[in-house]
């Protein structure tokens, strides 16, 4: 491994031209049913990812919203086998044609193992998304072992932002040329 690549840092595979796939493996010291519940459970999605509702059947929606940013995503599950395999599809902010993120989770002596794809990336939204999937799951296994959900607020936003542009060099050094020419830019919170 590269010494300026962290184990938790995605893998990016191009697929089409301009077009990239990120992939995060990690290992949480936790049991697979708390993950899963922190990945479908809007309470628990609520901690550390965005609000969310959740209608948990293949075909249903899940739809995850930022208010503090206007963003939101609603999503249509795509995949589902519970506790080991989510997959829902996610709109990209200019309109281009969704992608898809894969969470698949399996068992180890330990906890469980977490593989997260999110397929089908236009080289203009990589180096947000990689960081920011990068500060998001490193906040999960806190938030999936709380006895209760903390609420989501623009400090926690804000907090997560900045630990997210510590992020940003190393990732754009890592990055193809289209995509490490992308300004990263600052979203209001």
């Amino acid at each position: 491994m590269s010494p300026d690549i962290d184990e938790a840092d995605g893998a990016i595979t191009k697929v089409a031209d301009g077009v990239y796939d990120l992939r995060f493996e990690r290992r949480y010291a936790l049991p697979i049913e708390t993950v899963w519940a922190a990945l479908t459970e809007p309470a628990r999605l609520s901690d550390w990812l965005a609000l969310a509702e959740v209608d948990l059947r293949l075909g249903g929606v899940i739809a995850l919203e930022w208010p503090q940013m206007g963003d939101r995503n609603d999503g249509l599950i795509v995949a589902l086998e519970p506790p080991r395999l989510l997959a829902y599809t996610w709109s990209e902010p200019d309109g281009a044609p969704g992608s898809v993120v894969r969470w698949a989770l399996s068992e180890t002596p330990d906890g469980c193992r977490l593989m997260m794809t999110h397929t089908l990336l236009r080289a203009a939204h990589l180096l947000d998304v990689g960081t920011g999937w990068h500060t998001l799951l490193d906040d999960l296994p806190a938030a999936a072992a709380r006895p209760r959900p903390r609420p989501w607020t623009a400090e926690r936003i804000r907090a997560g932002r900045a630990r997210q542009a510590g992020l940003v060099e190393r990732y754009r050094a890592r990055l193809p040329r289209d995509a490490a020419a992308v300004e990263w830019v600052e979203w209001p919170a």
